[in-house]
């Protein structure tokens, strides 16, 4: 009995497409009269032909608050309101081998990186050793006071604190 040899050409694939829709359709009665649209009257357009752009109007802002108006007894008088103070600012000084250096103190939120300023040269205020800086802080009128540390008192004694010291202001 022989071997059969195995097959090495095939058919060619016949592809076969069917509509499943009729053709035609075909209308036995006419369609129902509608009535003509009329014109609308036009709007007089611009000579620009640019198209017009929507976009949308900004996020409410919430309103910022602001004092009842005072009344003047004198109509030259322009009074200002008042503006908020900005929150105070404050330096650590320290001691070098050259003078003092300040550098401001910055707060930055949990994850995230921050960049102060470098430091710079400041007038070394009376007080100040190399190993202990002080802190500077900035008051709303514009002048600067060193914070100092409070004084170790005995266990059920008062002690008064030192007094403050005004500085100037490092830039």
């Amino acid at each position: 009995m022989a071997a059969r040899t195995p097959r090495r050409s095939f058919a060619t694939p016949f592809v076969v497409t069917l509509a499943a829709a009729p053709a035609c359709f075909v209308q036995s009665a006419p369609p129902p009269a509608q009535p003509q649209p009329q014109p609308q009257p036009q709007p007089a357009q611009p000579s620009d032909t640019h198209p017009v752009i929507v976009t949308n109007p900004p996020r409410p802002q919430p309103e910022p608050a602001t004092p009842p108006p005072q009344e003047h007894t004198n109509p030259s008088v322009i009074m200002n309101p008042p503006r908020p103070q900005p929150a105070s600012t404050s330096w650590h000084v320290y001691k070098t081998k050259d003078g003092c250096e300040a550098i401001v103190n910055v707060e930055c939120p949990a994850g995230a990186s921050c960049n102060p300023p470098p430091p710079q040269k400041y007038d070394c205020p009376s007080g100040i050793a190399m190993n202990k800086p002080i802190t500077v802080t900035s008051q709303p009128d514009g002048t600067c006071l060193v914070e100092r540390e409070p004084p170790k008192c005995p266990p059920h004694a008062m002690c008064n604190p030192p007094r403050p010291q005004t500085v100037t202001c490092p830039k």
